[in-house]
């Protein structure tokens, strides 16, 4: 597999998550290559950051359009680390299926851009530089949501476990 088609899987990934639609997911990703197909290259400094904010911004703009907005829940609700382990005891698992649930109402009660800044890192992997890109905020600004995002979560997983 190139590193195109790998990209390509996960902007449709991204897409999907905001999405919560598969078809819809196929649809803007090949919209995100037909823009990069266009565009000048030569004007763009961050191909990777540019190819996300595009599938943002078709994002958005096909939610507006449907006049609905589903927050990404995916990625936690289906990670499974320590759940997978062969001596973990149903106690354990329970506790893990309570802590993810906990976690997923902390992180949709964060302001949106602190979200959407943890879904950019930790779910697409991008770097501060290319989260900054995507959203047109500063590399300082990046870090700051992330810090602030993270900061709210340990916090609730903290008092949770009190």
């Amino acid at each position: 597999m190139t590193r195109n088609s790998v990209e390509y899987h996960e902007i449709r990934l991204y897409l999907a998550r905001i999405l919560r639609d598969w078809a819809a997911a196929e649809d803007l990703v090949q919209e995100v290559y037909l823009k990069w197909t266009k565009a000048d290259e030569a004007e763009i400094q961050n191909p990777r950051a540019w190819r996300y904010r595009t599938a943002r911004n078709l994002a958005l703009d096909y939610l507006r359009r449907q006049k609905k907005f589903h927050e990404i829940q995916d990625y936690l609700m289906y990670r499974t680390t320590d759940d997978a382990r062969q001596d973990a005891t149903p106690a354990d698992v329970m506790e893990k299926k309570e802590e993810t649930e906990m976690l997923l109402l902390q992180l949709h009660a964060l302001p949106p851009r602190q979200r959407e800044a943890v879904r950019l890192k930790f779910q697409q992997k991008l770097t501060y530089d290319e989260i900054a890109a995507v959203m047109g905020e500063s590399r300082s600004t990046v870090g700051w949501l992330l810090h602030e995002a993270i900061r709210t979560l340990r916090d609730a997983l903290k008092k949770n476990s009190e």
